[in-house]
């Protein structure tokens, strides 16, 4: 089956982390579909009373100039995924004037798209994280984020392998189910599933039976078990655990499931301390992000 990822791109062509992430960490060209999307800003309205020639064509003006941004965006994009060797065929660019904020057309495009996985660059992060601050209606919220996260805030080129972080839960274990989709045809990498062990309700329980059962989720996603490994450690923070194991191993990827409380499935996603940290300070690696 081949995979379909949505790759969001700004008007930065400098920090094209996410793109730029996908060139140096899939290698399986052909089984790997893009859609590159570009979300331009809608120019302010112009009220019925202001409505003459002028007004009108100042609109529309600004809206060109936005779109010709965004077109250069997604050109940029483009070249850099041509450069990677990445066949035409299978490179699509979507742009759209804004309709709501940045952070809701990602969502309104993850839903109706039905994608793998989205790709966010420190911009799309962002926008994500102060949308949950906002009015926003949660049915769409809900609805919308159906798809893993995979947040490029500053990923540094040649790293290898993935870091699967399992608590015992049923989203770790459906971000190691993501893990095996994505990475059966990426035998480059190696997967190393990790658990910190704490006392009382900190631990995840029997780490065997966890490391077991995620095992499984692999194999029948047809990774190799010569690719697998595991690696528990004991501590009282889990973020900083993840974090000093990310340091150590060089890991491409940290994957972790979130369950954290809240309303909205976006809420959940940012608002727990230990997604928190690791949003803010792991460096050099992408995070992948599945509830």
């Amino acid at each position: 089956m081949r995979r379909h990822l949505l790759v969001t791109v700004s008007s930065d062509q400098a920090a094209m982390h996410g793109v730029r992430f996908v060139c140096d960490f899939l290698r399986d060209r052909r089984g790997l579909a893009l859609t590159l999307f570009y979300t331009a800003p809608r120019p302010p309205a112009v009220w019925e009373h202001e409505r003459n020639f002028e007004s009108l064509a100042e609109y529309d003006r600004r809206a060109h100039d936005n779109r010709e941004q965004g077109r250069a965006a997604l050109d940029a994009g483009a070249a850099l995924l041509r450069e990677a060797g990445y066949a035409a065929g299978n490179v699509d660019a979507k742009l759209i004037l804004r309709e709501m904020s940045t952070a809701e057309d990602i969502l309104r495009e993850c839903e109706q798209g039905l994608y793998d996985a989205v790709v966010l660059g420190r911009r799309g992060q962002q926008g994500l994280e102060a949308l949950v601050e906002q009015s926003v209606t949660r049915d769409l919220v809900e609805r919308a984020f159906i798809a893993p996260l995979w947040v490029c805030r500053r990923f540094e080129k040649g790293r290898q392998g993935v870091l699967l972080c399992l608590d015992g839960s049923d989203a770790s274990l459906r971000m190691a189910d993501h893990v095996g989709f994505m990475l059966r045809a990426e035998p480059q990498h190696a997967i190393t599933l990790f658990t910190v062990l704490g006392p009382g309700p900190l631990g995840p329980g029997d780490p065997e039976q966890l490391f077991g059962g995620a095992m499984e989720i692999l194999a029948e996603n047809g990774v190799e078990p010569g690719r697998v490994e595991t690696r528990t450690v004991k501590g009282t923070a889990p973020a900083r655990a993840i974090l000093a194991e990310a340091d150590r191993g060089r890991y491409a990827v940290v994957a972790t499931g979130r369950t954290g409380r809240g309303r909205g499935l976006l809420r959940r996603v940012f608002m727990g301390s230990a997604t928190q940290a690791l949003l803010r300070e792991l460096d050099g690696a992408a995070l992948w992000i599945r509830t």
